[in-house]
């Protein structure tokens, strides 16, 4: 520790002085009270150009002559030549009503409340038409307030994944982590699920394969009992993401179906199976979590017996069309020819589509239930939005509760579709680019910002790319702020962006 204290300072140019003990006091909050009024104090300039503007506003001016005039209303008067409805400073259009905004929801005693605080607070003291729009437009565009606030959205519509055609063509690859070693080293479940039959093998194997051992326990467990699959869906581990696993199934001209970056809920139905094998695994094994890979195949059994919710029978009665025996056929019931099993061995077709219409139906009913709670949003690329990085995605040890919890804004590249875009994200962003729509937040623009980034695709395609053009563009984008905020003075503000252009024009 003292090592590495001393290789990070040797960084700095100082000088070592010792200072007494009588010297050496701690600076406090008194000590620093010019610095702390600086920080706090709030000044307000020119608000008495409002006394010269009520008589010009299209909303305030006939009440202020009536005011002027000493005639009775009700409502509204005028103290220290200021109108006020009741308590309630009027307040009339200009960029005044975005400075008392500003000041109450971010100022220096304020947080970045929200938009009820915000427009509670101004209720109480000023009045304008339309100020809880006015209030909420300016949150909704807040910078801090996108950046650090909120969460997940309900956004993005179900969208079950497509019915396969028949048994073992299309299936999903999952790995359960975290369990206890065992005796032969295996410390991880694979979990591969036939996505139409619903027939899942449970494989024990270690945490530390790499693709390649992957791979030849997936062709001995899976290949030689099923085939060759037609698609595989899984999330973006590691091993599924290598060179050697894609190059290894485009050979094989089976299609890889990636999920979206740290959104598990792609591949639902894996992450149910992988719940349920945990709720089994802990049953069996009870006091002796080491043993879990001893009854593995029990577990596998049991769930392939179960009726499955969304087909409505078993998986061996879809792979094998039968039920499998168990301890009650053999030892207790008499043996006798199944007329049933004959009937559906017959009519195995049928019994493909059978299977496939009540996934179908079961898809259109979940799909029913989960919209219900979702509405739709549909991106397009080059929409700016911020991206929201949940903890998965953070580098380790980077992630705290007081981190920024969104960042942007970043254009959309491309649309994979509804529910799944790529983001064209800086070259320090480790994590993928690729975002549910859930974690997509729009950028709102101010006019501002607005009129800045045009500015800067202008500027672009005149090559301004060197620090001179640079700080050109920061004079430019200071005219336009003058321009598009100050309503009060608006003859003033263009001449002064006009002067602006002319000075800076040669450069060009």
């Amino acid at each position: 520790m003292h090592a590495r204290w001393i290789i990070f300072l040797q960084k700095f140019t100082f000088v070592l002085r010792h200072k007494s003990g009588k010297l050496n006091i701690v600076a406090d909050a008194l000590s620093r009270r010019a610095f702390l009024i600086t920080q706090l104090q709030t000044e307000f300039l020119g608000l008495e150009g409002l006394q010269e503007l009520y008589a010009e506003d299209d909303f305030f001016k006939e009440i202020w002559v009536k005011c002027k005039n000493k005639e009775q209303l009700a409502e509204y008067s005028i103290r220290q030549g200021f109108l006020f409805q009741n308590e309630l400073l009027c307040v009339l259009n200009s960029s005044w009503r975005q400075r008392i905004i500003q000041e109450a929801h971010a100022g220096g005693l304020a947080a970045h409340i929200g938009r009820d605080n915000t427009i509670m607070q101004l209720q109480k003291r000023f009045f304008w038409p339309h100020l809880r729009r006015d209030v909420s437009k300016f949150v909704q565009r807040c910078s801090v307030c996108q950046s650090y606030k909120g969460g997940g959205q309900n956004t993005g519509l179900y969208q079950p994944l497509p019915v396969p055609d028949s048994i073992w063509e299309d299936l999903s690859l999952d790995f359960v982590l975290g369990l206890p070693r065992t005796k032969r080293g295996n410390d991880s479940i694979m979990v591969v699920v036939d996505l139409f039959s619903k027939m899942a093998h449970f494989i024990a194997c270690k945490k530390t394969f790499d693709p390649l051992n992957i791979a030849k326990l997936f062709f001995n467990e899976v290949v030689r009992l099923h085939g060759i699959p037609r698609s595989l869906t899984s999330d973006r581990d590691v091993k599924f993401i290598s060179h050697f696993w894609h190059e290894l199934w485009k050979r094989l001209n089976t299609q890889i179906q990636l999920s979206s970056a740290y959104h598990p809920q792609t591949d639902g139905q894996t992450e149910v199976v992988n719940r349920t094998l945990g709720n089994l695994l802990r049953c069996l094994v009870q006091e002796n979590p080491t043993l879990w890979d001893d009854i593995l195949g029990q577990a596998e059994f049991s769930f392939n017996s179960m009726t499955n919710r969304s087909t409505g029978m078993c998986p061996f009665s879809i792979v094998y069309t039968k039920r499998p025996n168990i301890v009650l056929d053999v030892a207790v019931l008499p043996k006798s020819h199944s007329k049933s099993a004959s009937t559906m061995a017959n009519q195995f077709t049928k019994l493909f589509s059978k299977v496939r219409l009540k996934l179908q139906e079961s898809n259109q009913h979940y799909k029913q239930a989960a919209d219900a709670h979702r509405r739709e949003k549909i991106l397009s690329p080059g929409d700016l939005v911020f991206v929201r990085l949940r903890k998965e995605r953070m580098p380790p040890g980077k992630h705290s509760e007081l981190i920024q919890r969104k960042w942007g804004p970043f254009p959309i590249s491309k649309r994979i579709n509804d529910n799944a875009y790529i983001v064209d994200l800086p070259a320090e962003f480790t994590t993928s680019h690729t975002f549910n729509v859930a974690d997509l937040p729009m950028f709102r623009q101010t006019t501002v910002n607005l009129i800045l980034n045009l500015l800067t695709q202008i500027l672009l395609m005149m090559g301004a790319n060197d620090a001179e053009h640079l700080y050109i563009s920061w004079t430019l984008g200071v005219g336009y702020l003058i321009l598009a905020t100050d309503h009060a003075f608006p003859l003033v503000s263009l001449c002064s962006t006009i002067i602006l252009l002319i000075l800076v024009t040669p450069y060009y």
